[in-house]
């Protein structure tokens, strides 16, 4: 099928199987850091991505989200499954033009 012809969620799931076996074949331990990692797909991949791939997909995965993408369900899931290590709130602030860090997600 060609590349054009895929939707923006399938070109997504795509490119993360590609990474994702890229990464099993060399045997290397790499970090993965991903941004907006299930903002264009549905709920079925969102889940199986929540589920099965961010927990395992490496020793280190960095995802940088919005609190409508993974949201209090999905880090309730990733929460039980003991997959998540550090949690971090940016937060700009327009007035000062700079971002602050905070420990914690935005609940």
């Amino acid at each position: 099928m060609p590349k054009h012809r895929l939707s923006a969620g399938e070109k997504q799931l795509l490119a993360i199987s590609f990474l994702w076996g890229l990464a099993r074949v060399s045997g290397r331990n790499l970090p993965i850091a991903i941004d907006t990692p299930l903002g264009r797909l549905d709920s079925s991949h969102r889940n199986n991505l929540v589920e099965r791939y961010f927990p395992s997909a490496s020793h280190q995965v960095i995802l940088l989200s919005t609190d409508t993408e993974i949201g209090e369900q999905e880090v309730n899931m990733l929460r039980k499954q003991e997959a998540i290590a550090s949690e971090y709130l940016l937060k700009y602030d327009n007035f000062k033009r700079q971002t602050k860090i905070e420990k914690g997600y935005f609940w």
